[in-house]
């Protein structure tokens, strides 16, 4: 038997109970899509970053992520996503889930040529505190915006159309930023 435990109706992100273990489950509904979480993640869902806590049990995944779309679709009927929202769900997500938003830029949006949207969502992470304590996300964030400067299509990264007047060698900055692990400089305020 499976338990809905809360959820984000108009994201489609939700937590389950599965046999006594927690999963955080998201759009497209497929096994790759479903990360084990802990109660501490549950409340922090709750809590910090907006699902709405449920208690609705369901005998099966089939009817579950049934219940699940159907809700996701009456939620986002003629609705603009909360960008605000989501860049504070990516800032704030603990480091067991953010390799999973890691994957989804590395298959979705990347593969899609989706530069801008990449790098935004990077840029994101980058805030998370999480991401910045641990050496192998900082790194694997970096990399992947050096990827996206290498990968533009057009020859001119997304930060240099948004921002003219950006440093012309964004490619330099992932790899400092790799390199030294920090993202803004360090040193005395003059």
């Amino acid at each position: 038997m499976l338990r809905l435990r809360a959820a984000a109706w108009e994201d489609g992100y939700a937590v389950v109970e599965s046999d006594g273990t927690l999963f955080m489950i998201r759009p497209p509904y497929r096994q790759v899509n479903k990360d084990e979480v802990t109660d501490a993640d549950l409340e922090a869902a709750v809590s910090k970053h907006g699902f709405s806590a449920a208690d609705q049990p369901f005998a099966d995944w089939a009817a579950l992520i049934e219940h699940l779309k159907r809700r996701l679709m009456e939620e986002r009927k003629g609705r603009v996503p909360d960008t605000a929202r989501i860049k504070k769900l990516v800032e704030r997500a603990p480091a067991h889930l953010v390799p999973s938003f890691l994957d989804r830029i590395e298959t979705e949006l990347l593969l899609r040529k989706q530069w801008r949207a990449a790098n935004g969502v990077l840029a994101h992470l980058l805030r998370n505190p999480a991401v910045r304590q641990d050496a192998g996300l900082l790194d694997r964030v970096s990399a992947l915006l050096e990827r996206a400067e290498l990968e533009d299509d057009a020859g001119t990264s997304p930060l240099k159309k948004k921002i003219p007047s950006a440093d012309p060698d964004a490619e330099r900055i992932a790899r400092h930023i790799r390199e030294d692990r920090q993202v803004m400089p360090m040193g005395s305020a003059a």
